[in-house]
């Protein structure tokens, strides 16, 4: 039996493709590094995660999840074939709750889409990376992604108060939860938050989310040199004001 028959008696048939057009497209992400996977996995749950990884460990076949494929480091990129894990099926948003401050997500959902939920509820997701219309919750954790806002509000690792992840071997692990103070025990969200997949595959994310801003406004200066735009810079910072960007 070959590899993609197991995994479809493992998965379904259409949570596996080996065409080659889906093959290509899961190679690369968007700067130039690429390597064909021999298969794509397409999970829609926590237990497919599971199932896959604790084949493929048993089988000693590398695995390499993926999100949207907007990043530009390579870290989606299947280097040494395998299985190209996609979550982009994982795209749900459990919960918002304003009493709580708080979103439930998978980590196929949509960083934009998940501001946008969270503003419909007055609540406020800063993290704003460039590619936040095309990149995913998971993938923004797993890079500890950030963006201009990252000045006043933080990167991704100051939003993620609880993770489930599954482990290599298939175990699931769940840590930190829907509390905004949790200083119990190990970091372990600091430690996975940022670790590119080499830890384990988040499947879903808990965030803190803060009261939506009630206006924002955009200043734009124009400068003769570099050296007088950091000027300005540092002035506005001995003044006592911090923007949410600066750039």
């Amino acid at each position: 039996m070959s590899l993609a028959d197991e995994l479809r008696q493992l998965l379904g048939n259409d949570a596996v493709a080996d065409d080659p057009e889906t093959l290509a497209a899961h190679s690369g992400d968007k700067w130039f590094a690429a390597h064909e996977p021999e298969i794509v996995v397409f999970a829609r749950s926590t237990s497919d995660v599971s199932k896959l990884l604790r084949f493929a460990s048993a089988e000693k076949i590398p695995v390499t999840a993926r999100g949207a494929g907007f990043g530009y480091v390579g870290g989606c990129v299947p280097a040494r074939g395998g299985i190209a894990l996609s979550l982009m099926r994982m795209n749900r948003i459990t919960e918002i709750s304003f009493g709580d401050a708080i979103a439930i997500v998978e980590p196929g959902v949509i960083t934009a889409d998940l501001k946008a939920a969270a503003k419909a509820q007055k609540l406020f997701y800063p993290p704003d990376p460039a590619s936040m219309k095309d990149c995913t919750i998971g993938g923004n954790v797993a890079t500890n992604a950030g963006g201009p806002r990252c000045l006043k509000y933080g990167v991704t690792r100051n939003y993620v108060i609880g993770l489930e992840i599954v482990l290599a071997n298939g175990e699931v692990l769940r840590t930190g939860g829907r509390v905004h103070k949790n200083k119990t025990g190990f970091d372990l969200i600091g430690l996975f938050v940022g670790s590119e997949g080499m830890l384990g595959v988040v499947t879903e994310i808990t965030l803190h989310l803060l009261p939506l801003p009630p206006a924002r406004s955009t200043l734009s200066a124009a400068f003769a040199s570099a050296a007088q735009a950091a000027e300005a810079v540092q002035a506005i910072f001995a003044a006592g004001f911090l923007p949410a960007s600066l750039e």
